[in-house]
Order: structure tokens, then sequence, then C-alpha cells
């Protein structure tokens, strides 16, 4: 494990939001995110076939034009074979959409239920920041857009608020850069009274492994944020640790004030919550 040392930052030129509580504060001076090395996978690569780009055009669509061109030039006889490579262009066309589906369907990770710890309720201070990788919805000013394995922190402010504070940063290394207009500073917030579930488990993004926890939780989409009468939807946001102290400290924090509701969805000792499926 490794820590990597980054200046705070902002989400291109925009300011952090303010949280609708009013517990946002903002966290002046150095902050040392967690870093670890994504090793080499289908899904990692696929995930960052889909973020990086090149010219402003994502790198997946490199094998999908490389495919669909293929699959003309078989069909219309310019290569020896003509429909076996045209169908051979079609089925790995497919079966690289499908692959694609799948995945964003799940945010790249795979997340594998268990038996959440046995922790004391336990508040956190207002001031510990807990440090994860966070995938799921985030939000910044009026945009929003799903990431997967974002460094962070956790945070619970004196109002009680869960936050998320993660940062997207470009990685020099490989083909590509992420899209300017994403790099920065970008935040999940819910309160206990949001709070659907939570289940104990273990979330696997590629080859990396950790001890997660999956909050659903009902979040009010920007776009209804302005109307009279705003719909909330179901959305699961994983945390990942690299220590097991640090999922039961934020799972003793979560329970602390858990909502009757999902707090009489707790069985017997050593078992986990329902999980709340979106």
């Amino acid at each position: 494990m490794q820590s990597h040392v980054r200046p705070p930052s902002l989400n291109g030129h925009h300011a952090a939001p303010p949280s609708s509580g009013g517990a946002f504060a903002a966290v002046r001076g150095r902050t040392v995110f967690p870093h670890e090395r994504v090793l080499p996978a289908p899904a990692t690569l696929l995930y960052a076939w889909q973020r990086r780009q090149i010219a402003g055009t994502p790198l997946i669509r490199l094998p999908q034009w490389l495919l669909l061109t293929g699959g003309v030039l078989w069909a219309t006889s310019l290569l020896p074979g003509r429909w076996w490579g045209a169908g051979l262009c079609l089925l790995l066309l497919l079966a690289l959409q499908g692959t694609l589906w799948w995945l964003r369907r799940h945010d790249f990770v795979h997340f594998t239920p268990g038996a959440l710890p046995l922790v004391r309720p336990q508040p956190l201070e207002p001031a510990a920041k807990i440090p994860l990788f966070a995938t799921g919805l985030f939000g910044v000013e009026r945009k929003e857009q799903r990431f997967t394995w974002l460094p962070g922190f956790y945070r619970t402010f004196a109002t009680r608020e869960h936050a998320l504070l993660c940062q997207v940063n470009d990685h020099p290394a490989g083909f590509g850069s992420s899209p300017p207009e994403e790099e920065g500073l970008w935040y999940v917030f819910f309160t206990p009274a949001t709070i659907e579930s939570v289940e104990g488990g273990n979330l696997s993004f590629g080859r990396n492994h950790r001890p997660a926890l999956a909050v659903c939780y009902r979040h009010i989409p920007a776009r209804q944020k302005e109307k009279q009468s705003p719909t909330s939807q179901l959305e699961t946001v994983y945390l990942a640790f690299q220590q097991e102290a640090d999922c039961h400290t934020v799972l003793a924090d979560l329970l602390f004030d858990l909502p009757a509701a999902a707090r009489q969805q707790l069985q017997p000792a050593e078992q986990s919550l329902s999980p709340c499926k979106p």
C-alpha cells in the first residue's frame, strides 16, 4: 500500500458545492489521498478505455471501429474469407458491447455479500476522515457522473450528514487522458434518514479486492432538485477499505443512527442487513 500526496483541487474551475444541510466545510492544507495500483484485468482495462480519451474521443471507440470496419471490408469481399471474417467481427463486436453493458450496469465492480462484523454503534468525530475507494454516483455543482474505485475519504459532519470526498486525477501512464472537466473533487452526500440498507462483504475491481460496505440510499437526481415535487431514486455506493479496522469504524458510525426501518432488517449475530437492489 502507498500513500499518494496531492494538493487539494477543485473540479475544473468549479468550487465544491455546499451541502444542502449546511454541513460542508472546506478542508485546508495538503490532503493525502489513498492510493494503490490497479492491477490489469478485463474490467479495469475496459473502464479505463471508456474514460480515457484521445482528441475528445473515448479509447473504447478504437476496438469498436476496428471491428466494424473489418466486418464491412470482409462483407464487401475486400478481404479474403468474406462471410467467415465478417461473422467473426460481428460476434466480437457483439461480445464487446454485451460485456460493456454488463460492466456498466454494475459500475465495473463485483460485490460479494458477507456477514456484517459485530461492532458497537459509535459516532465518528466530525474532524475524522476515513480513507477508502468509492464506487457509485458522484456529484459536483449540478453535474453527476458515475465513477469506479475513486480514492477519497468518508466523513460525518456534526449534523450527522455522511459525505464521501473523492478525487479524480489524470494519470499520465498509458494512452489518452481523462476528460479535463472531470478532474478534481467529486462528492456523495447522504443522511441517516435516506439510508435504506447497509451490507458488508468484499468488493472486487478486476484483480483488486477489498473489504467493503454497500450503502443503499435514496437520492434526488440533480435534474429533479429544482422541481416542486422531486422524485428520489435508489442508489448504491460501495465503500472499499484498505484496512478492516476502517471498515468497522465506518460501519459503527452508520449504525449509530440507522433508521428504524433499516435497523429492523438486522439479522441474528454475524448476519448482514438485507441488501438493497436499485
